[in-house]
């Protein structure tokens, strides 16, 4: 696992946790008082809007179900790992061969249907988008895009 992986795997341990969640977006302190002395400065201090995207993509893969498919290691997998996803060529059913960018990944959560990934079925994916409403949410379309990009493999 290379150091930034690590890193990646606290960010999303500390999205699980509810670390700072009770610290302002724009690094003010909490509503409490007491609490704010107790808060490292790095979960209050503001961070980048790509760093918030990433987080929030974080939070968005846990709670929308998506670790369980895209996160899993074990066996055959029943979705692509985000792991080994970005930034690689992958083959659709209809035999092209496209990169795993912010725009193949953006299309992909809001039109799901339309480049299927071969060796996988989207019935599953076809739900989850359904069910998350991303096609009315572009701000949660960014933030898995941008969670997705960076947990994927580092550039060369």
């Amino acid at each position: 696992m290379t150091a930034r992986n690590g890193m990646l795997l606290g960010a999303l341990l500390l999205a699980l946790s509810g670390c700072g969640g009770n610290a302002t977006m724009g690094g003010g302190a909490s509503s409490s008082g007491s609490h704010a002395s107790t808060v490292p400065a790095y979960i209050t201090e503001p961070f980048s809007h790509q760093q918030q995207l990433i987080e929030q993509g974080a939070r968005l893969v846990i709670a929308d179900g998506c670790a369980a498919c895209h996160l899993s290691a074990k066996g055959k997998a029943i979705a692509p790992s985000f792991a080994s996803f970005a930034g690689h060529h992958i083959t659709l059913t209809d035999g092209r061969t496209v990169l795993v960018d912010e725009r193949f990944l953006r299309e992909g959560l809001l039109y799901p249907s339309r480049d299927a990934i071969k060796g996988y079925d989207a019935a599953s994916m076809l739900a989850a988008v359904k069910r998350a409403h991303l096609s009315s949410e572009p701000r949660q379309v960014a933030a898995l895009a941008a969670f997705i990009e960076e947990v994927g493999p580092e550039s060369e």
